[in-house]
């Protein structure tokens, strides 16, 4: 475990904001429910799309089956996971907790993550809904590197970046890391200084990808 890469060594410019959700949260599965809190958080990650997290104190543990299932983030830490079983009904690895997450993100300690789309449904106060909320100006998977410019993304040096991966970064992040062009080229650069030179300035003054 020791060996494992921490992302916050590699790029510590890395965003996770961990946000308080104003409203009432509650989920069910097999027609009972699993949790209900009104301290429900949701993260909202670079190059992730937003995930809800619960405290333990507000999910019925009486329904979750612990597995050996062990993930690893290298901004976060090992992931435990449950299996959801009410009757005949069975969501496998469906519920996470970091028990000893990073301290960067200390925050998680005590709250349990869930796959969205593994439960049978989501209220918040008492009003079903089809998805996790984004909050307008928080993180998203549409400013990210990988996103926003693809074809510098796949000039993301395939051994030389160990451990980190485009995804991970923003459009504007001062990392240095190396590139690898179809002839076969390398170097090292910003990535802030790469997507400047992969832009061109219109008349009026904008900026847009590729020209």
């Amino acid at each position: 475990m020791s060996q494992d890469p921490i992302g916050w060594e590699l790029n510590p410019d890395y965003q996770v904001e961990f946000d308080v959700v104003p409203a009432r949260v509650r989920a069910t599965f097999g027609g009972v429910t699993i949790a209900d809190s009104s301290a429900a958080r949701v993260m909202l990650e670079l190059g992730h799309a937003p995930m809800y997290y619960l405290p333990r104190g507000d999910v019925d543990m009486t329904h979750l089956e612990a597995t050996d299932r062990d993930t690893y983030c290298p901004y976060k830490g090992h992931a435990s996971y449950w299996t959801i079983r009410v009757g005949e009904a069975v969501a496998e690895n469906a519920i996470w907790t970091y028990p000893r997450p990073y301290p960067q993100l200390a925050a998680l300690e005590g709250y349990l993550g869930f796959y969205w789309g593994r439960m049978q449904a989501w209220f918040e106060d008492e009003v079903e809904i089809s998805g996790p909320r984004e909050i307008p100006g928080r993180i998203d998977t549409k400013n990210q590197l990988k996103r926003l410019f693809p074809a510098l993304a796949e000039e993301w040096h395939p051994t030389r970046n160990p451990g980190i991966k485009p995804y991970e970064f923003s459009a504007y992040s001062s990392a240095n890391v190396w590139w690898q062009d179809s002839a076969g080229r390398e170097w090292q650069e910003c990535i802030r200084e790469r997507v400047l030179a992969a832009t061109t300035l219109r008349a009026d003054g904008d900026a847009h990808p590729y020209g």
